[in-house]
Order: C-alpha cells, then sequence, then structure tokens
C-alpha cells in the first residue's frame, strides 16, 4: 500500500515536469530580456517540455489508472504538442 502510494507521489512530481518547463519555456520567449542564461534555460526547458510524451509514459507505468496521474497526461501530450506547434510556427515565419 505505501509503495502505491509513493508511485502515485512520484509519478505526479515527474507528469508535473513537462508542463512547468512548457510554462517557464513560452514566458522567457515572450520576456524582453534575452540574456546568455535566458537562452539556456529556455532550450533546457524546451527540451523538457518536447518530451512530455516520455513523462506520460512513465506516469503511467507508474500510477495506472489514478484520475490525477491520467489528467496530468493529458496536459503532458498538450505540452508537447504546443512545442511542435511553436517549431511548426517558427517554420512558417521564415517562409520554408
Amino acid at each position: 500500500m505505501k509503495i502505491e502510494k509513493n508511485n502515485k507521489k512520484l509519478a505526479v512530481v515527474l507528469e508535473l515536469i513537462p508542463l512547468t518547463a512548457a510554462l517557464i519555456t513560452f514566458i522567457l520567449i515572450k520576456s524582453q530580456s534575452h540574456s546568455e542564461l535566458s537562452r539556456n534555460v529556455s532550450t533546457i526547458t524546451m527540451v523538457l517540455a518536447l518530451s512530455g510524451f516520455v513523462f506520460y509514459l512513465l506516469g503511467r507505468k507508474l500510477a495506472g489508472e489514478e484520475p490525477a496521474v491520467r489528467i496530468l497526461g493529458i496536459f503532458d501530450l498538450l505540452s508537447t504538442a504546443a512545442v511542435i506547434g511553436f517549431y511548426i510556427l517558427a517554420i512558417f515565419s521564415f517562409g520554408l
């Protein structure tokens, strides 16, 4: 019983990583500060947000059919889709 509870907590924490990374990425992109540190943080958080489907799979493996994990998993997949959409918009803005 205790192991299942720890797995659920771990799954929820893992599922929150891409969500927070996507938010941080889009805030840094929209901000006026374009320092070297903000570029590095933006790159790292973009990769974490893009790997949302990996965290989705990890969360489902750890906690299975828990409602909180299922809902966060949907948001993880949406964060991945948002990053892919951002790259598609960037490609179209360059006229490719």
